[in-house]
């Protein structure tokens, strides 16, 4: 036979399993990508979406990192190949890169090609480990694994003069 229960027993131990749950759970609010040999945090609100590499047409005189103009629903976005403008091997479309549109509010209409996705992250999970050695990374974090990730300001970086100018 089923136990009975009053009602307010009921609602007691609800909201005691609610404060519960919402104590343990954190919001990802932090996309995770491979950039590089490099694992970056970027903020959900910088970018306003993912997606395959789209075709884009190459632009000369420009530099290595740079990689042309796609026509992304009817707005043509600059492609920059992120792991090439922070130094390291620029890559190549495959079936793990994507593009990241970085947010309109940015008013650059750019789109960032990373090597892959790694899903959602939240940043509440991760210790300050050191501080970034550019002007576009707001820090280094480790996780509970020492896993390192790098956090990613993108509003340092679509200002940043370096990015700013494409032409060679």
């Amino acid at each position: 036979m089923s136990k009975r229960v009053s009602l307010r027993q009921f609602q007691q131990e609800l909201s005691a399993r609610l404060q519960n749950a919402a104590s343990r759970t954190t919001l990802a609010t932090s996309l995770g990508v491979r950039v590089g040999d490099e694992n970056w945090l970027i903020d959900l609100a910088d970018i306003s979406e993912v997606i395959a590499p789209m075709p884009w047409v190459r632009v000369p005189m420009a530099q290595p990192w740079f990689m042309g103009v796609s026509n992304i629903r009817g707005k043509l976005y600059s492609v920059v190949n992120l792991p090439g403008f922070i130094g390291q091997s620029a890559i190549t479309p495959n079936a793990d890169t994507r593009l990241l549109l970085v947010h309109e509010r940015f008013a650059v209409n750019a789109a960032l090609l990373v090597n892959q996705t790694l899903g959602l992250r939240s940043i509440e999970e991760k210790r300050l480990a050191t501080a970034g050695n550019a002007p576009w990374i707001s820090g280094t974090h480790a996780d509970t694994h020492d896993v390192n990730w790098k956090t990613l300001d993108m509003r340092a970086l679509v200002t940043h003069p370096e990015f700013l100018q494409a032409g060679l």
